[in-house]
């Protein structure tokens, strides 16, 4: 099936309005036409085999629940959105990349909630304010897969949540074999708690890359304690 087109019936003066497609089942992949500046509250909520937006230029708002529920696998969005409102990718369980590159976009309350899958992605604004503990561990293992792009004050904030729950960080990793952020924390040896641990572990769970990387930190690599 092709890329569904939006009708003009279902978009308000630069707005696709509430509820317009939501639980429609037939739409896999969908392109936001330029000129867009608002997608209205659940507008794809519940679009359960929608797998790929693409979102325009002219986009500035993403309002509550907008893609909640959806099978998309990534979210890349403009540098001009202002505002994603909460939980607007809420339980977008497929979701493993997203991009943020606006500095100035407000993020609010789990816009990125019960998305465990989200592996890769880069947030221009670091970390949006009143963020809660889940939100934390969730930002933090996005700046792990890509530290580089990220500010002093932002490096900071993240390596400073790894230091406090290093466990939790890590059992997250190995639960998800998240290898975009191991590479980032291996990246700058950031671990100091018990690594062989974190090894035995790794491997009880088969993820084999994330093995190596413990490794790599520990220098069993070299010594050959351990076998893949």
């Amino acid at each position: 099936m092709g890329r569904f087109e939006i009708g003009k019936e279902k978009i308000l003066n630069g707005r696709i309005i509430e509820g317009a497609f939501a639980e429609d089942l037939s739409i896999t992949s969908v392109v936001i036409p330029e000129g867009i500046t608002d997608i209205g509250e659940i507008a794809f909520y519940g679009c359960a085999n929608l797998r790929e937006v693409v979102f325009p230029s002219s986009l500035r708002y993403i309002r509550e629940e907008a893609f909640g529920e959806t099978a998309i696998t990534e979210a890349l969005l403009p540098a001009g959105l202002e505002l994603i409102e909460e939980k607007a990718f809420f339980s977008c369980e497929s979701l493993r990349r997203i991009e943020v590159p606006g500095s100035s976009t407000a993020i609010n309350s789990d816009a990125f909630g019960c998305c465990d899958n989200l592996r890769e992605g880069y947030i221009a604004c670091g970390y949006p304010g009143k963020t809660r503990h889940h939100e934390e561990l969730q930002y933090t293992l996005l700046w792990c897969s890509c530290p580089d792009r990220h500010t002093a004050a932002t490096s900071e904030r993240a390596e400073k949540f790894i230091h406090e729950y290093e466990e939790l960080i890590m059992e997250w990793i190995i639960k998800h074999n998240n290898i975009p952020a191991m590479s980032g924390i291996a990246g700058r040896n950031l671990l100091c708690g018990n690594i062989s641990r974190y090894i035995i572990e790794s491997n009880l769970a088969g993820t084999n890359e994330i093995t190596a990387l413990l490794m790599s930190i520990k220098g069993h690599a070299e010594e050959g304690e351990f076998e893949l």
